[in-house]
């Protein structure tokens, strides 16, 4: 029987097995349970876990969008003052650079992603393997003749 118990009962983002080792995260950004077999996590001594919230690839698309927003607002201020974008006009651009941070694409493996520690549980470790391995495999060079 695995757990996403803390100490306190409550649900947790972390996913323990039988012996209380952690073997799934709820990532902070793809807001589903990622085994931590097949997708990597950074290190977060303060955490836990011992892992950070987010899988390597979530905090990659998150620290992007942080700092393409941030850019869009400073764009936008030059836009304002050279009379490109009038002050009525001001907070629609704000809101569309807003949405853009807020988009969350799909983790790009579904079969290493679950909605709940139930579907963790069952999942079957050789399609999830399968799957890892042909996400990360190297292409193949056609060969020249």
């Amino acid at each position: 029987m695995m757990s996403a118990k803390g100490a306190g009962g409550a649900a947790s983002s972390i996913h323990r097995d039988a012996d209380g080792n952690v073997v799934a995260i709820m990532d902070y950004y793809f807001k589903v349970w990622l085994l931590i077999a097949f997708v990597p996590f950074g290190a977060k001594a303060n955490s836990a876990s011992g892992l950070n919230t987010m899988c390597k690839l979530g905090t990659s698309l998150w620290t992007k969008q942080q700092r393409e927003f941030k850019k869009g607002k400073e764009n936008l201020l030059e836009d304002v003052a050279a009379g490109d974008v009038q002050p009525t006009e001001i907070q629609a651009k704000l809101d569309e650079l807003e949405e853009a941070r807020g988009f969350v694409a799909p983790y790009p493996i579904p079969e290493l992603a679950f909605a709940t520690t139930e579907e963790v549980d069952a999942a079957d470790t050789d399609v999830m393997q399968a799957a890892h391995d042909e996400y990360y495999a190297e292409p193949e060079e056609e060969e020249s003749e």
